[in-house]
Formats: structure tokens, C-alpha cells, sequence
């Protein structure tokens, strides 16, 4: 109805030079009117709300898509070793983004130059993909983060599946790594685009978790999702699943109770009642037969768009026992949207928590 309010988020495409290598980075972040300036003086300046007819009109004007690439020489290369696939063969997908569908009250719009700066100061996170991941796999959460205040940064990794850079063609001659991409985007922050983070947060899926205990210092807060808990600082969440059938639960169990983490109850949370606080060391384990796998973290569109695509692949890689990463288990779970129910209320409250 014309008087339900959107939050409005910004999606920015940018780039950042890593010696020589041009790297993707998505971004989103509220839209701070130019005469919010002195307004606030918290770091959180959460997006100002839009009557929807104002930002229906802003809608039909700039669509948002997620330009997503999938490259099958890149997925070769990188489970099965193999080099003999050309370059040429990969498909283009034009994903929408996840809080476009009518539901809730953000509103994802295309960056405009008029009024659509980079907010600063603000509280930084960045979203580091797994494993064959992209930049958009944890766009969902980057939609609910910018709502919230948050600058959120989305940097392509090597071994992403988009192939969007060769991490070979460096101008030093040295490989590109996850590293250097982090660390070129922090320069970046402060360099190039002038802003002075309030705080810094980093989220990481399955190999991203390494990347989220390499980054930053024990101010950091780090939420790690499908993967490895973060031993680091004092604001560390963790989230499996007992149905991941990449990443063994078993391994982070054991470091969790090692590490006196506080266990949330998954019952309590889906009623959406959040503690005033969480600890600062915090985890939740999905569990029952219907838990999520591996991918049902990720965004529902570079979910849908991968099972389009390897689907009909993944008889071939079962045949040959390539490691399908759990695509196998959400080809019939699809149940992005369902985990997301839990997961981005849990991690947008934890870092408004722990990042003030």
C-alpha cells in the first residue's frame, strides 16, 4: 500500500587496483541525504525512510541488478584440476537483489551521483565469499547491514567462480591472494575514498572464515558462518549447521568449548526475540533434519542461479567424485530465503552490538 515505508540502500559497483589487477568490489550503504550531515552523531546513520511511492518512482528508474558470472573453466580448474576448458565458456546472470521481492521495508536502489555518497564516518564491514563463491554470495546480508547504518564491502577473491581477474597477471609478478585484495581494500578506505571508519567488522562463509581470522585487529568484530570459529579479539559469533556436508561441525565443536563460547538457542531466535545482549562470544548450531547445508547461507540468487547452471553437471561430478560443495543438497533444500529468516537478524544484531 502507498504508505508503508522503505528503508533505502544503495548498491555501488567498485574497483580497486591490487598491483596492477583491476578487483571487483560490490558495496552497499544507506542513503545519507546530503542534508543529514550534522545530524547524527552516531556512527550508525541508518538509512532515511521513503514513502513507497517515492521510491517506487526511484525504483522503476534504475532497476538493480547484480552483474554475476559463472565461469565453468574457473569451476574445472579449481575441483577437478583441469586446465582443457576454454575461457569462452561461462553464462551471465542478471541477479535481483534478495530484498526486492516485496518483502520487509528496504528498498535497493543503483547508485546515483546526486546524492549517494559514501557515508563516513560509519561502521565498516567486509564480506569475505568462499570457496567457487562470489562477491554477491552474502549480498542478503549486505542489503539488511546498509539498512542498519553499515558501509558493507564485498571484494571478489581468487577463487571466486566468476573468473572476473587473473590473479597471475600482477604487475610485480608476485600472485594475487586474499591478503592483498583485503589489504588493498583498507588502503582504499582511507586513500582513495576519504572515509574514516567508526569500526570495523569482517564476515566470512566457509573458506572466507580463514580470511575473517587473518584481517584486522582484536577490535575487529568477526562472525564466521559454515566453516571455522574465529579465535580472535573478543567479538567473535559463530553459525553452523549439523546438515553442512562441506565443512564438518565436529572440528568447530570442539574449538568452540575450547574457546568458551556461549551456545543461542535456534527456537528462541526464530521467535525473534533477541536478548538485549549476546555475549561477545556467541554460537548457533542449526540443527533437525531440515537444518540448512553448506550454500543455504548464501543469497538466494547466486544459490538459484549455480543449481541452473550445474544441474545438469551434477551427475557427471558425482560419477567422477568431484566435490559439489553441498550444490547437490540445495538443488532440493532451496531453503536460502528460510535460513535467511535467522541468520540476518542474528548477524546485523550481533555487529549493531558489538561495533558501537
Amino acid at each position: 500500500s502507498c504508505n508503508v515505508k522503505k528503508k533505502i540502500v544503495i548498491y555501488r559497483p567498485l574497483a580497486i587496483d591490487v598491483d596492477g589487477v583491476q578487483v571487483p568490489v560490490a558495496s552497499w550503504y544507506p542513503r545519507v541525504s546530503i542534508y543529514d550531515d550534522e545530524q547524527s552523531s552516531s556512527p550508525f546513520t541508518a538509512s532515511p525512510i521513503e514513502p513507497t511511492s517515492v521510491s517506487q518512482q526511484r525504483q522503476d528508474s534504475n532497476k538493480v541488478v547484480y552483474e554475476h558470472r559463472i565461469s565453468v573453466k574457473k569451476i574445472g580448474k579449481m575441483l577437478a584440476g583441469w586446465n582443457l576448458i576454454p575461457s569462452f565458456a561461462y553464462r551471465d546472470f542478471s541477479l535481483r537483489p534478495s530484498f526486492d521481492f516485496g518483502n520487509g521495508n528496504i528498498q535497493v536502489v543503483s547508485f546515483s551521483e546526486d546524492d549517494d555518497k559514501l557515508p563516513n564516518p560509519a561502521p565498516v564491514v567486509i564480506l569475505a565469499h568462499g570457496y567457487l563463491g562470489s562477491r554477491f554470495d552474502l549480498s542478503h546480508l549486505g542489503e539488511m547491514l546498509a539498512s542498519e547504518g553499515f558501509l558493507v564491502l564485498a571484494p571478489e577473491y581468487p577463487e571466486s567462480l566468476a573468473d572476473s581477474f587473473d590473479p597471475f597477471e600482477s604487475s610485480s609478478g608476485i600472485t594475487i591472494d586474499r591478503t592483498a585484495i583485503t589489504a588493498e581494500l583498507l588502503s582504499a578506505l582511507t586513500n582513495k575514498w576519504n572515509l574514516q571508519p567508526a569500526s570495523f567488522g569482517v564476515v566470512g562463509h566457509s573458506l572466507g572464515c580463514g580470511t575473517v581470522e587473518r584481517t584486522g585487529d582484536e577490535t575487529w568484530s568477526r562472525v564466521c558462518l559454515a566453516g571455522y570459529p574465529s579465535s580472535r579479539g573478543s567479538s567473535s559469533l559463530f553459525v553452523g549447521s549439523n546438515n553442512d556436508g562441506a565443512v564438518p561441525l565436529a572440528r568447530a565443536l570442539q574449538a568452540l568449548q575450547a574457546l568458551n563460547f556461549s551456545r543461542l538457542d535456534q527456537d528462541y531466535l526464530k521467535a525473534k526475540k533477541y536478548q538485549s545482549t549476546f555475549p561477545k562470544r556467541s554460537y548457533l548450531i542449526f540443527e533437525g533434519e531440515n537444518a540448512p547445508n553448506h550454500i543455504s547461507f548464501l543469497a538466494e540468487g547466486p544459490c538459484d542461479s549455480m543449481v541452473q547452471f550445474l544441474s545438469p553437471l551434477l551427475p557427471l561430478a558425482r560419477f567422477l567424485g568431484i566435490p559439489v560443495l553441498d550444490f547437490d543438497k540445495y538443488q532440493i533444500s532451496k531453503d536460502s530465503r528460510q535460513t535467511g529468516e535467522i541468520l540476518l537478524p542474528l548477524v546485523t544484531e550481533y555487529l549493531k552490538q558489538t561495533m558501537k
